[in-house]
């Protein structure tokens, strides 16, 4: 079940997320002819894949402006095609859910390094985005997987941290020691039974989960803090 931090990344998490939102379609994936020719290999073959993939949790509802809540727009925004923008041979693809930060990488590498200006909100010396992650498909996994838990119909915090005898079935590792934006190890994600998602993010546990009877999971319902989506 633990996706390998290597060449088999990308099809590793590909596979976990047909396991959790469903079988994926060939409507869930952007045209190809839509993404910038020097887009990073690793990035279109995802756009391909999920860029229009529907979040199963809001399936029914749509926004106000007729489109549907996608998959991986829950807290961070992947930029669909029409606004990635270009600056000095990066390509931004990835913004912070409020326009605080920016993720970019180089056009025309295959599996280029993640750049992020992140670091700028608590590093006054810092004057342009820095290297935070140097692949864009553990810069992805990491990113997806977070989604997933945000972006699920039942989710939010677990108090007490992450102790596997808080659950009624073994705890078992899907993504350790993942780098996002602050150049260290900063989320690692574990699945309980079926249908429960766990997230470690610097030790603050988040649960997400599309059914509601995988909460029954949790030994103490005390420590469950839902948070609504």
């Amino acid at each position: 079940m633990l996706i390998p931090d290597n060449a088999q990344t990308m099809e590793r998490l590909k596979a976990f997320i047909c396991k959790w939102a469903g079988p994926s379609r060939p409507e869930y994936g952007v045209r190809s002819d839509s993404l910038p020719s020097d887009l990073p290999a690793v990035l279109k073959d995802f756009y391909t894949f999920a860029g229009n993939w529907p979040n199963p949790a809001y399936e029914a509802a749509l926004q106000p402006n007729g489109s549907r809540t996608k998959l991986f727009e829950a807290q961070d925004r992947w930029l669909e095609p029409q606004f990635l923008t270009r600056q000095n041979d990066r390509i931004t693809f990835l913004l912070e859910n409020e326009g605080q930060w920016s993720c970019e990488v180089n056009a025309g590498q295959n599996d280029s390094p993640v750049y992020s200006d992140a670091a700028m909100l608590w590093n006054d010396r810092l004057e342009e985005s820095e290297i935070v992650c140097p692949s864009i498909s553990h810069f992805l996994t990491t990113f997806c997987l977070q989604e997933l838990v945000f972006g699920s119909r039942y989710f939010g915090k677990l108090e007490g941290g992450l102790d596997p005898a808080l659950f009624r079935e073994s705890l078992h590792p899907l993504w350790l020691d993942g780098y996002y934006v602050f150049k260290e190890p900063s989320h690692s994600f574990y699945v309980c039974g079926d249908n429960l998602l766990i997230m470690d993010y610097y030790s603050d546990v988040w649960y997400g989960s599309l059914e509601e009877d995988a909460l029954s999971l949790i030994l103490d319902p005390s420590t469950v803090k839902p948070i609504e989506p």
